[in-house]
């Protein structure tokens, strides 16, 4: 039941906007019948209130709902934005009651109830209510205190809000100093002048802090500090959360942070979670370097130790980045960071139909580029033909994605022989065995491969592990031993391997909670 709850008190966030739509249009209306041209809009104006007053308690209902979930206990922000709003519902439906205007009735309808009972009640309380009548005028006189009152609430209440979602200085983020200064903030000297090249950039200020400004800080602000952590500022992300620091300076594999931020976004322990936009894989892979290099809290590009792969990336994202990196999610890095791609002619455009037509999403990289991403996202496992249909690619393939889509070692080998300018390759959860491992060894192109939850071993472990041109490498839920994964660790220092972790492996964290009544 109390999931079922927190189930429904997520949709506060989707209806948030509707009252203060229907309170917005009653304060308009307030305003404007006030006017002579606009008189005959003073029959809209008490529905209006009565309207906003309805979808304000729904409102708050499922925000409370919201508010009771674990992730939100001991937060005063959220305890802030829950007073307020429920202030603005009390006082939008005392202002909807003033507003309400009750008609004498002669011949009392039957859809109204019993003449006996509800008829005497009406006659009693409609002369109160009556147009003209004392309360009317009343109102009539003080109608902009309420309307004040209303308006200051639903600011209030929107900004606690808005704090919650995007952190406290998110209003006044770019405003001018007097007003920071009068808010109690400290004046700031304005954005920060873009890098002009990748050597003189900060690798903390340029790339680091605002890539995870921008798409972390919603979860992650001084305000809203999902698992205890924020990355408003430097020392608040080296920090940490509630389970320890996130970051482990000059080693980026043992970095919880950069774990979370380069799985594969179908994994449970991805960041951002919810479907947010990912960071980028060119920023993925300057905040793992940023990590390696000891996690400065300030320092040009050009006084660390540069690698390739590093500078690929910084470039694309100093340099605005480019198309193709910015939309792909397969994980490993963007095409910019694994170096320069490769001119190819365009596919057969009647191939190409074919394997759409059987399951394949098709992407270019680059729109400068003929070469290609493909997915392949049907629920019915690939068959001999369709990968006979998907060689048809050849050097156009550059990252495939076969996830869960029932491979086979025999699958593999073809794939092996068909595509020279393959890079990124993911078959988790396909039962592929040390066999297929020893085809995947023979792809010298690849730079990123994916074999999470396959039945390959040691054997085919070091055989994939030893691709020249591998940069990032992929084993969680195999058999794979811990002294195999460490031996390749310390011969690769240029890899990143996730590897050896089973389910069994995992600690099932449990909190205890009071039941509901």
């Amino acid at each position: 039941m109390l999931q079922f709850i927190w189930f429904l008190g997520r949709f506060h966030v989707l209806i948030v906007h509707l009252p203060l739509g229907i309170l917005t249009l009653a304060v308009a209306l307030e305003i404007m019948v006030r006017f002579k041209p606009f008189k005959f809009l003073d029959g809209a104006v008490g529905p209006t209130w009565i309207a906003g007053a309805l979808s304000a308690i729904g409102t708050v209902a499922i925000g409370l709902m919201h508010a009771s979930e674990p992730a939100f206990e001991g937060m005063p922000a959220v305890d802030a934005h829950k007073e307020a709003g429920t202030l603005l519902c009390l006082a939008t439906c005392v202002v909807a009651i003033l507003r309400l205007r009750m008609h004498p009735v002669a011949n009392w309808p039957v859809w109204a109830g019993s003449p006996k009972t509800v008829q005497p009640i009406y006659k009693a309380v409609q002369p109160i209510f009556a147009r003209g009548g004392f309360l009317d005028k009343a109102y009539a006189k003080l109608w902009i205190a309420p309307v004040a009152v209303i308006l200051a609430l639903m600011f209030v209440t929107g900004h606690l809000g808005g704090n919650l979602t995007h952190g406290e200085t998110y209003l006044v983020e770019f405003a001018p100093n007097p007003i920071r200064v009068a808010m109690g903030l400290p004046p700031t000297a304005g954005p920060r002048a873009k890098p002009k090249d990748v050597a003189s950039a900060d690798i903390y200020l340029d790339v680091v802090g605002p890539a995870l400004q921008q798409r972390c800080s919603t979860c992650h602000n001084d305000s809203s500090k999902k698992g205890g952590f924020s990355v408003a500022s430097y020392d608040s992300i080296m920090k940490g959360g509630e389970k320890g620091a996130v970051i482990v300076p000059g080693d980026s594999a043992k970095s919880d942070l950069f774990h979370r931020i380069s799985l594969t976004p179908d994994d449970t322990n991805f960041m951002p979670k919810d479907g947010k936009t990912p960071l980028t894989k060119a920023q993925v892979a300057a905040i793992g370097w940023w990590i390696s290099q000891g996690a400065p809290k300030s320092a040009a590009v050009s006084s660390l130790k540069l690698t390739a792969d590093a500078s690929a990336a910084l470039g694309s994202i100093i340099g605005g980045g480019g198309g193709a990196e910015q939309a792909d999610t397969g994980g490993g890095g963007g095409p910019s960071a694994d170096g320069p791609l490769p001119t190819v002619a365009a596919a057969d455009p009647a191939a190409m139909a074919k394997l759409v037509s059987e399951g394949f999403i098709l992407r270019k990289v680059d729109k400068n580029s003929n070469l290609l991403d493909a997915d392949y996202v049907a629920t019915k496992p690939v068959t001999d033909a369709l990968i006979a249909d998907l060689t048809k690619l050849g050097p156009q393939l550059l990252r495939l994605n076969l996830r869960k889509a029932g491979v086979t070692d025999a699958m593999v080998k073809t794939i092996s022989t068909s595509f020279p300018n393959l890079r990124h390759l993911r078959l988790e959860r396909n039962d592929i065995t040390d066999a297929g491992a020893a085809s995947i060894a023979g792809i010298k192109t690849l730079t990123y491969v994916n074999l999470t939850n396959t039945k390959v071993t040691d054997t085919g472990f070091n055989q994939v592990a030893a691709l020249p041109k591998l940069t990032r490498l992929y084993f969680w839920g195999t058999t794979v031993t811990p002294g195999a994964v460490d031996k390749v660790k310390a011969a690769r220092k240029d890899m990143i391997v996730y590897a050896g972790l089973t389910a069994k492996d995992v600690t099932v964290e449990t909190k205890e909670m009071t039941p509901a009544n």
